[in-house]
């Protein structure tokens, strides 16, 4: 009589993370509080097809998984494949972005060109050589503009090498110049870029939330159009079933005020990636702090998005390679690298480093 009612079937492992997460977050202590776990875990497997379970069900599950794993006072304990099965459910595509085995990525992003800068292009100049290869240092997934992306295939193909997942960038900027326009912006490509990403075959997209000084032209207007952009790339990736990726950027004034540095202060650059989240990003690209101990207060915000960190490039490489050790190790879902591989001596063993840090081979 106090058994699983027939016809519902058992618990699935992304069922599991999640009632884990949601317990973790409500530390339920009296009945109300239960309630509110029930609510929240009904509102999720509506959402995602999922069984409904009642509450009875849900404390008997909880209660079991309390005494199998230590799960549950830290969800962030659990593999990293296994708190990135929601995205995996969610959307088959994503599982070309990771790997499968170990639910991490290495990215490398090679989009620069689109940006309208000529420091950006040193290194990229002809990107068919450059594809070709990256191509061959097998990252499980390289980031391109839809003017570019084609070659990765035929560079693939040339090199004899896998194809690795392909993220189209969506949007185009033009606050990476050297000086700081009077008149800046930030706006979506095309109005059906997600279908031209799946002509293209791409795995999933990436468009970027910007926050400016708020003495900066322009700066609520930008910040609205990014704003925008990541909730029209959200509706239309939801229709296509597209992992959308938000890169989270905040910027403030170099010391001449007349172009930007990466914001490090944690009070703008957390809000702005939980508001990413918010958004309905997937997946969330995020600069790494100043201080590498902030890595888990971005990554506590952003449940259950995942997040990718912008690997280290400052100091020596052994110092690099060390701060990629430590991000995934915090719980980083993968890394992104461009110009440090793009630039480096020897982009095949950097890049293996990189690898081995990420997935532990």
């Amino acid at each position: 009589a106090g058994g699983r009612k027939r016809g519902v079937p058992n618990y699935q492992d992304e069922e599991d993370i999640e009632l884990a997460k949601i317990f973790s977050q409500i530390k339920p202590q009296t009945a109300r509080a239960w309630k509110t776990v029930v609510d929240l875990y009904e509102r999720w497997c509506t959402m995602t097809g999922k069984p409904i379970r009642d509450e009875r069900s849900v404390r008997n599950r909880i209660a079991k998984l309390n005494q199998a794993t230590k799960v549950l006072s830290d969800p962030s304990s659990a593999p990293t494949h296994v708190r990135s099965l929601h995205i995996f459910d969610r959307s088959p595509r994503a599982k070309r972005l990771f790997n499968t085995r170990d639910g991490r990525m290495l990215n490398i992003a090679v989009d620069h060109g689109i940006f309208n800068d000529g420091r950006f292009l040193a290194g990229i100049e002809s990107m068919s050589d450059v594809l070709k290869v990256l191509v061959q240092l097998h990252p499980n997934s390289i980031q391109l503009s839809p003017g570019q992306a084609h070659l990765l295939l035929t560079a693939s193909q040339a090199a004899g090498s896998p194809v690795p997942a392909l993220i189209l960038r969506c949007d185009v900027s033009n606050v990476y110049t050297a000086k700081f326009p009077c008149l800046p912006f930030c706006e979506l490509q095309n109005d059906n870029i997600i279908e031209e990403a799946i002509r293209l075959d791409a795995a999933g997209v990436i468009c970027t939330l910007l926050k400016l000084p708020e003495d900066a032209p322009g700066a609520v207007e930008i910040h609205k159009q990014t704003v925008r952009n990541v909730c029209t790339l959200r509706n239309a990736c939801t229709k296509w079933n597209m992992p959308l990726i938000v890169e989270v950027l905040a910027v403030k004034w170099n010391d001449t005020k007349d172009s930007f540095v990466l914001e490090t202060d944690m009070t703008i650059t957390a809000p702005l990636a939980r508001l990413a989240c918010e958004l309905g990003g997937d997946i969330l690209k995020c600069d790494p702090p100043a201080n590498i101990q902030d890595v888990k207060t971005i990554l506590h915000v952003c449940q259950p998005s995942q997040v990718l960190l912008r690997g280290s490039d400052k100091g020596d490489e052994e110092s690099m390679i060390e701060d990629a050790r430590k991000f995934i190790e915090m719980g980083a879902a993968g890394l992104v690298y461009g110009r440090s591989i793009v630039h480096h001596a020897d982009p095949s063993v950097f890049t293996r480093q990189i690898q081995k840090a990420i997935h532990g081979d």
